[in-house]
């Protein structure tokens, strides 16, 4: 018996479908995989249809990829002249994605062994004819590390477009070990960030619901103005379902006014840092939620904690290092977009 002919695979539209042990077993604790961060992720981006490719080896399950039908995804697209023409087009053709939601993470599990290869194979090719069943006008797999982007079939352009994440491994066993592992400079630095924001009567709170949205939601979107980001189309919806992944939102207050806000979200092991919200004109906020967000994760135990893309030097300083999740693979449905796909990668 071949290799190839050893394996089936199954595909599926809801995480309600697929058990819950078999799919956490696959994950074998990887963060921002489980089926739980699966569930959170469909009760968030209810206007995406989800599709599962999962494959298996004599009924156990041994690769996977986890896709998302979406018109409404947030083009990294600095143009906005660009970016709404692009959305147009998505409101007619959309996306097909392949990613785990919220988390700049990868939707691919894949073997270490000969079985990859093929897992491959059948990823690809099977990702290509829902391309076209779906209706959507690319295939995108999005966040890829250097160990998932190579052994693709060749319709699968490769391309590395995204500004790359952040993140710290936590080594220390607390906050407090972790500063003075720091130098001198970066201590001096948090004790006066504690005073200058004492003075200006800001307060950080940690929250497990999210009771004043329409404020936070206006932070948000003043950030994403301020960096020229598009709109996250399921910023509320994140914030109305934190409960369902243990998530915690993070408040800054002066008196009742809220001038920051943050999202913080933990799977398996680890901490991924969304939604910032920061009023203009308030210094040390910015600062004052890093750092509360780093103390969240040593009090929840997290083994690495993801802060994003942009604000380097200042994350470099912190400890973060530049994460390999930089890099995409796509196809387009017909030539005409398969040439739009590469005029976009040279130009965005």
């Amino acid at each position: 018996m071949s290799i190839s002919s050893s394996l089936d695979f199954e595909i599926f539209h809801s995480i309600a479908e697929i058990d819950p042990a078999g799919w956490n077993q696959l994950s074998a604790g990887q963060p921002f995989t489980s089926h739980s961060w699966y569930r959170y992720g469909e009760a968030v981006m209810t206007d995406c249809q989800p599709t599962y490719l999962i494959i298996y080896q004599h009924n156990q399950p041994i690769a996977r990829a986890t896709f998302w039908r979406t018109a409404s995804e947030p083009l990294p697209i600095q143009s906005a002249i660009l970016r709404r023409g692009l959305q147009s087009l998505l409101g007619r053709w959309p996306l097909l994605m392949c990613y785990s939601p919220f988390s700049g993470t990868s939707g691919l599990i894949l073997p270490d062994s000969s079985l990859r290869e093929t897992a491959q194979s059948i990823i690809g090719a099977r990702a290509v004819e829902l391309l076209h069943e779906l209706g959507c006008s690319f295939l995108i797999f999005s966040y890829l590390p250097k160990e998932q982007f190579s052994g693709w079939p060749e319709n699968l352009l490769p391309t590395a477009v995204l500004d790359p994440g952040t993140f710290m491994e936590i080594t220390w066993p607390d906050f407090e070990t972790y500063l003075q592992a720091g130098n001198k400079k970066d201590r001096q630095h948090y004790k006066r960030t504690l005073r200058e924001a004492q003075k200006l009567g800001i307060l950080i709170q940690r929250h497990s619901r999210v009771d004043n949205i329409d404020d936070a939601l206006a932070l948000i979107r003043n950030v994403e103005r301020r960096f020229g980001s598009a709109e996250n189309p399921w910023a509320r919806r994140m914030l109305e379902q934190v409960d369902m992944v243990g998530g915690v939102f993070l408040t800054a207050m002066i008196g009742d006014r809220l001038v920051g806000c943050g999202l913080a979200l933990q799977d398996n092991g680890a901490q991924v840092n969304a939604m910032l919200g920061l009023a203009e004109g308030v210094p040390y906020v910015y600062f004052m939620l890093v750092y509360e967000s780093l103390k969240l994760a040593f009090d929840h135990h997290a083994q690495r904690l993801r802060m994003g893309s942009g604000a380097y030097e200042v994350k470099q300083q912190l400890g973060f290092v530049l994460e390999d999740n930089n890099s995409l693979l796509f196809s387009a449905s017909n030539p005409l977009l398969q040439k739009t796909g590469q005029w976009l990668e040279k130009h965005i």
